[in-house]
This record gives structure tokens, sequence and C-alpha cells, in this order.
């Protein structure tokens, strides 16, 4: 009896696939799983290097917008930073001097604020430093009377003047300028008696020549400027985060010091003297009042490790520079 249609076809469907088409799907199945792995690895990397970029481009802004305005501002005054200037305070600390607008240390000279160490906060060895001095105008202070010799007193407006005792400010009219210590202060009222808050004076007399517990009363003239004393060190210096990278760029002044963009792997700085025809390393500078313009170049890491093409355990790394003048100090 002849077999029929339905049944040759029935045959056929019963059989299913062959070991050769089993073996074809799953190579290309395992194409497929491939392909979508890589796919994701690769956008996982991307996504983790934008990252890491982004958070370089952070330190980036944050670093060039404090470190270059600050710069900018070095050796600022209320009036002409030239003026003969009377200082009293006590200390003869890194921070409490004025004359030089910025002074520059290489890769192996000491700063007073910062000491090479691995304590977080401490200088990196090979790294360089910076301090700049200026004076932070307090919105047009102003003095409409002083008592050089009796309360040793500045009435100021506007009252609300915003200064506490401790605070170190300058005093400037036409033919003098003087820095001191603020002892006391009250609404319009500003004192700077002997002693007082630290860093306190050692005179109440802002006349020159400067004595330590005698010196000259001077009497500052209705319409002398006042503003707040900065000083301020810029290094590079260990955070304590070596799974990072563990440096980050810092900032110091006579209340410690502060972390101010991490990731940042070097600090070389060049400097620009009046009538110089190019940039020197700081132990070339002769006379640090006379620079104009300071060249500050950065290295910037990522915060993760296996971002380089070059290991397998290397940082990116970007370098970036930018000079700041010393607007104050232009001829």
């Amino acid at each position: 009896m002849p077999v029929r249609a339905t049944s040759v076809r029935t045959a056929r469907a019963v059989r299913g696939l062959s070991v050769i088409e089993v073996m074809v799907s799953l190579v290309l199945g395992l194409l497929v799983v491939g392909a979508a792995a890589l796919l994701f690895s690769g956008t996982r990397v991307a996504n983790r290097q934008g990252e890491n970029l982004a958070r370089v481009g952070e330190s980036v802004r944050t670093s060039y917008d404090m470190m270059a305005r600050e710069i900018r501002e070095a050796g600022g005054a209320p009036c002409d930073a030239r003026l003969n200037t009377a200082n009293v305070l006590g200390v003869a600390d890194w921070w409490g001097t004025w004359g030089e607008p910025v002074r520059g240390f290489d890769g192996s000279t000491a700063f007073a604020g910062a000491a090479f160490g691995t304590a977080v906060g401490e200088r990196v060895n090979g790294t360089h430093a910076i301090v700049v001095r200026y004076g932070q105008t307090l919105d047009a202070l102003r003095v409409t009377a002083h008592d050089a010799t009796t309360s040793r007193r500045f009435t100021v407006l506007p009252a609300a003047h915003g200064v506490v005792a401790g605070d170190v400010l300058m005093v400037c009219d036409f033919r003098q300028m003087a820095m001191f210590s603020a002892s006391s202060t009250a609404s319009g009222t500003i004192d700077h008696a002997t002693g007082g808050a630290a860093p306190a004076n050692c005179t109440a007399n802002l006349g020159l020549p400067v004595t330590c517990g005698a010196g000259t009363a001077r009497e500052f003239a209705v319409g002398s400027l006042l503003a707040r004393f900065v000083a301020a060190g810029w290094y590079i210096g260990n955070n304590g985060r070596p799974e990072t990278g563990g440096r980050s760029l810092y900032r110091v002044t006579r209340d410690g010091f502060e972390e101010v963009a991490e990731g940042v792997r070097d600090l070389q700085l060049s400097f620009l003297q009046d009538a110089g025809t190019d940039y020197v390393a700081a132990t070339a500078v002769t006379d640090w009042t006379a620079v104009l313009a300071v060249r500050v170049d950065l290295t910037y890491e990522t915060p993760e490790a296996a971002m380089s093409t070059a290991s397998a355990t290397a940082r990116l790394q970007r370098p970036v520079g930018f000079t700041a003048n010393l607007r104050n100090m232009m001829p």
C-alpha cells in the first residue's frame, strides 16, 4: 500500500534538527553573546574614562580659577603697594611679612608653611610651591577718624565692617602704609593696641621706624583706606587617599591648610622679572619685587587606575599650563 504524502511530512517534522544545524546555531549564538559582551565592556570602559576625565576637568577649573585669581592679586594694597610700610605684628612667621608680592620655591627648597613629608597636608618632595601676599579690599572701608595716641582707635565707615579681633589689616593714606592686628573691634571702630588677640601687635604706634614696645605714633588722615592682609601658599600635598592617587593641590594660610583640588600630581613654576626676556626658575630670580608674571604648569591624573593604554595600572595624566600676570606690579 503506497505511503501517503501526509505520512512523509509527519516523519520529517518528527526528525528535528541535525547535529550540524545545532552546532551552527550554537556558534552563531556565541558570536552574538560575545559581540554584546564586548559592546557592554567597551561602553563601561568609555563611561569610566568619561567620568574620570570629567573629574579631572573639574579639578582643572577649580585650581585654575582660585590659583590664577590669587596670583593676579599679589602685591595689591588699598593704596600704592610701594609705600613705606610699618609692620607692627609681633610675629616673624612666613605669613606675617610684607614686601615680596610672591616668592617661589623649587622642588628641593623648604617652605615654612608646609614641610616636606608623607603625612596628610605635607608637601610632596620634588614639587614647587609659591607664596602670594596682598591686601583684600573690605568694601570701600575707610577711616573717618583716628586716635593714634590715646585709644589707639580707628573710627570707620561703614560701621558694619566685618572685621574681628585678630584680623591682620593694612591701613594707608597717600604717604605711608601700616600693617597691624585688630586688638579689638566694635560697630564702627577698630583698635590697634599693643598685644590683644593673636597675632598681637608688638607696639601700638604705627609710624616709622618701627620699634617694638615703643616706636613713633602716626595719625592716619580721614579718608585713609583699610584692607585685610592675606598671605597664602600653594603647593602639592599628600591627601591620604592612595587609592585615588594620593596627591592634591593645597592652599595654606596662617589658619592652616585646605585641600583645593584632588588629583593634581605635580606643580612646576617659572617667573618673569621686569626687564627679563624669558621665564626663569625660582633659583634664578634676583628680586622678587620685580616679578611681573608667573608661569604655572600643573599635571592632573584620573582618580582611577587602569585608565591609560600605556599600562594596566597607570592613571591618565593631563598637563595644563597657564600664565598669570601680577597686575598690581605692572610698570
